[in-house]
Order: C-alpha cells, then sequence, then structure tokens
C-alpha cells in the first residue's frame, strides 16, 4: 500500500505532555473503509470478549492482514508512539470495541511511573451530542493530586454538584480516519452516542525508565484482558 507521511512536530509534542492528548486529522482517511470492513471481518469470526454495553476483540490489529498493515506494520502509530513517549516505545496491544450508551469518567489504569499512550479510532463520525471523546486536559499528570482528582470524579453530582456531562473537558470530534493519541492515564469520557459504536485501539508503553515502571509494565502485560 502507499501510505501518507506523517510527522509529530516539537510543538506536538509539547501539546501532549501538557494536554495528555493529540487529534491527528485524516490521517488515515483514504483507508476508512478498508478498516471499517477489516473490522467488521475480524467482529464476525472471532468471539467478542466484555460486558453490557462494551463488546471487544482484543488484539484485533493482530488478527487482519489489512488492519496489521496500516497500524503496525506502517510508520504511522509507531511513529506517533516513538515521538510522544520515546524512541524505544513498544506495542503492547490493542482492542476493537462496539460501545452503547454513554461511557463515564474513568482512566485506564492508576500506574505510578508505567507510562503508556493509546492510538484510537473511531469507525463513525463523532461530536459533542453523539459520543464523541471527551478528555479533562492534564488529567494525566502525576502525582499532583491524582487521587483527589480520582475521588472527586467518582461520582461528580455528589462531589462536585454537576452532572457528568457537565464536568469540564476537551470534546474531539473526530470522523473516521483520524486518530487520537492520548495517555490512558487521563480522565475520559463519551456522552449521547448511538449504540454499536465501534472503536479500534493500539497501545504502546514507553521504556521503563525504573523498577517500579518494569514491574508495572510485567503486570500490565500479564493482566486478564477477558474483562476488557
Amino acid at each position: 500500500m502507499n501510505h501518507d507521511t506523517l510527522s509529530v512536530s516539537d510543538s506536538d509534542v509539547a501539546y501532549f505532555t501538557t494536554f495528555g492528548f493529540l487529534h491527528i486529522p485524516g490521517i488515515l482517511a483514504a483507508s476508512a473503509s478498508a478498516i471499517a470492513e477489516a473490522f467488521e471481518a475480524v467482529f464476525a469470526a472471532t468471539t467478542t470478549v466484555g460486558r453490557q454495553g462494551r463488546a471487544g476483540v482484543t488484539r484485533v490489529a493482530e488478527r487482519s492482514d489489512t488492519l496489521r498493515d496500516l497500524l503496525l506494520d506502517d510508520h504511522r502509530c509507531p511513529n506517533v508512539a516513538r515521538r510522544l513517549l520515546g524512541a524505544k516505545a513498544s506495542y503492547v496491544g490493542g482492542d476493537g470495541v462496539r460501545y452503547d450508551g454513554a461511557t463515564y469518567w474513568h482512566r485506564d489504569g492508576n500506574h505510578r511511573e508505567l507510562r503508556l499512550l493509546k492510538i484510537v479510532q473511531y469507525l463513525e463520525p463523532l461530536g459533542p451530542e453523539t459520543g464523541a471523546l471527551r478528555i479533562i486536559p492534564g488529567s494525566h499528570r502525576r502525582p499532583a493530586g491524582w487521587d483527589g482528582f480520582a475521588a472527586d470524579l467518582t461520582d461528580p453530582a455528589e462531589q462536585l454538584g454537576i452532572a457528568q456531562t457537565d464536568v469540564p473537558a476537551h470534546i474531539i470530534e473526530c470522523d473516521p480516519g483520524d486518530l487520537i493519541a492520548f495517555d490512558p492515564h487521563s480522565y475520559h469520557a463519551s456522552f449521547g452516542g448511538r449504540d454499536n459504536r465501534r472503536q479500534l485501539t493500539v497501545t504502546y508503553a514507553a521504556e521503563p525508565g525504573t523498577a517500579l515502571a518494569q514491574q508495572e509494565l510485567t503486570n500490565y502485560l500479564l493482566a486478564d484482558r477477558s474483562v476488557l
């Protein structure tokens, strides 16, 4: 396949470091239909795991030649990961997921030193009222009151007197072919989306710099993904 070029600038890296996410519009737009077809083929051939409202297939990019080529073997996703996490960032998995309804405020794990990057694409156009990803900028930073912040977001109505949908956040409107790279320790959510929203992710880990980061990476790799 012929692939478009992608470079991540120093200002992009600074933006990600500050806010915890980076939106890259249209980089896979030419392949959006092929990606959607491959996604459906994988789901048709594979038993999903998960729970009500979130059915998924683990390591989805490894189950399709098309997805492997575009998401792993092509330079774009690995290049984003190496620029945002460091030259020795490594692929550690990813999922294909069908979502129903809202996903409330959460972060993916509470690692103290392990640095992760999730690169997401959605197979439908999404906006503020249709399930677009919402991220609280800067909420990935550690420690910086991390645990107190977690307590406040457990029940915004009780703790802050506001609805889940009124928590201040950046809403990332996107189209098929866009990539959203974000630190999964950022608080994120989605509201208003229709059922059967389709999401593809690939996840990268930074090279561990401490014994704790190495242990957290080992635990991450050994974790049971059967409940997604």
